[in-house]
């Protein structure tokens, strides 16, 4: 679809998204423990990575959910976890719009109970009722030319609904194990949108594209993870394991929460700890912070995306000289990880599935933004230093550096020569001044 069309969609389905997730976490009384944003995972929706391909527009994988609301808990991968409660909204082949799913429950006495349902094919359900009115506003202003744009779904021949449980063997479960490890989780994808299939077809370029592929384009997610860690009968053990306020990429180790969601090159979330948000091809690149990428998307073309095979060939670093040939394997294997920090931001997506709907319309690459516990970045610049930075001397050389917990690479924000003091900057805020004029801050979007 059209690229302001299609951003669109994705912003209101994430809004439907984000306020059923919010209401999922509202009524739960459990206590809680990508390609997207918010730690939204293609396999924890039940999917591969290719699910979505764009070269098969009518497939669809069984156990596979565009939507879903989870309740789990225990260590470990998602496989290997307790899935206590989960609410499902099946995959769409192109061109039908939400009808059926399942909710499953598994008390942990031996027997998983699977409620399957069917509104029936053709019935329409309202994820995103405001699309509907867009498109009615827009043939009123078009002079009301032609038959009203009623979604097809609304016009066809209702299936007939149905409804069945099934049993299924699961392990025997004790409530007191994992009980430090919880986790209620929402994610959804584009696929909502009437069965969208926007993903890298894996087969391009020699198979080569397998690699690209990380689920549907846009997709965004919510979720609220426990993980205590100490001993109730050693007090000390619980504070020191749990809270360490010097670590500014997750000061609070026994409970994240993370949200966010991608729609046409623009990212935007909150996180109150490291995640990581996207991994291309790159194994000898540096990690790095999504909202430090100022300059290493201006490769991306416009064109450049996974909407369907061509585009995945409008990859070409040369684009802006009218040369955008090029496969979407080579920018995916010049970028490494890119993780959020504990704070709000808006980036541009790094993944070259995504396609930039702002460029032609505000300056492009976007002007990131981030506030938080690593400071205030604006344009790529660290206008306001984090809360925790200190003053550390590592073989002759003084590096400002941010705290750090067990584990976490220290982010050097600056190298000094020897025997040379940091200096602070007349005022934190300067850097303001220098680069928005020029840069004006988009509007976030929310959607991979």
């Amino acid at each position: 679809m059209p690229a302001p069309r299609r951003a669109l969609t994705a912003l209101l389905t994430a809004g439907g998204a984000s306020a059923l997730a919010a209401l999922g976490l509202a009524c739960t009384t459990l206590t809680a423990q990508a390609v997207s944003g918010g730690g939204y995972d293609p396999a924890q929706q039940g999917c591969s990575k290719t699910a979505d391909r764009n070269d098969r527009p009518q497939s669809t994988e069984k156990g596979c959910h565009n939507a879903t609301l989870q309740v789990n808990q225990g260590s470990g991968d998602y496989r290997s976890t307790w899935h206590v409660l989960s609410i499902n909204s099946d995959q769409l082949p192109n061109g039908q719009s939400p009808h059926s799913g399942s909710v499953a429950v598994d008390p942990g006495r031996g027997t998983r109970y699977v409620v399957a349902f069917d509104t029936g094919t053709g019935r329409f359900i309202l994820v995103a009722p405001l699309n509907v009115a867009l498109d009615m506003a827009s043939w009123a202003a078009g002079g009301f030319q032609g038959p009203p744009p009623l979604p097809a779904q609304v016009l066809g021949t209702p299936g007939t609904p149905s409804a069945s449980l099934a049993q299924h063997d699961a392990k025997e479960r004790n409530a007191v194990d994992g009980a430090g490890n919880q986790q209620v989780y929402f994610g959804a994808d584009d696929n909502l949108n009437n069965g969208e299939h926007d993903a890298v077809n894996p087969s391009d370029y020699g198979g080569l594209d397998r690699k690209v592929s990380n689920g549907p384009s846009d997709g965004g997610a919510l979720q609220v993870n426990t993980h205590v860690q100490g001993s109730a009968r050693d007090p000390q053990s619980l504070v020191a394991k749990n809270v360490d306020p010097t670590d500014m990429h997750n000061p609070l180790r026994a409970a994240d929460a993370g949200t966010g969601a991608c729609a046409d090159g623009i990212c935007a979330g909150a996180d109150t700890a490291h995640r990581r948000a996207y991994k291309g091809g790159c194994t000898s690149c540096a990690d790095q912070s999504v909202y430090n990428d100022q300059n290493s998307t201006n490769w991306r073309s416009p064109d450049c995306s996974s909407g369907d095979t061509a585009s995945q060939n409008k990859c070409g670093a040369n684009w802006k000289n009218g040369q955008e040939q090029g496969n979407i394997y080579q920018p995916w294997s010049e970028r490494g990880a890119y993780y959020t920090d504990p704070g709000v931001f808006v980036y541009e997506d790094p993944d070259p599935q995504a396609s930039p709907i702002t460029s032609g319309t505000v300056p492009y690459p976007i002007c990131e933004l981030y506030a938080g516990t690593e400071g205030v970045w604006v344009c790529s610049n660290n206008v306001v230093p984090s809360p925790g930075v200190g003053v550390a001397v590592v073989s002759g050389a003084t590096h400002r550096v941010s705290g750090n917990g067990p584990g976490v690479a220290t982010h050097v924000n600056a190298v000094l020569p020897p025997n040379q003091a940091p200096t602070a900057p007349a005022s934190p805020l300067a850097p303001l001044a220098q680069v928005l004029p020029p840069l004006p801050v988009p509007v976030p979007v929310l959607g991979k």
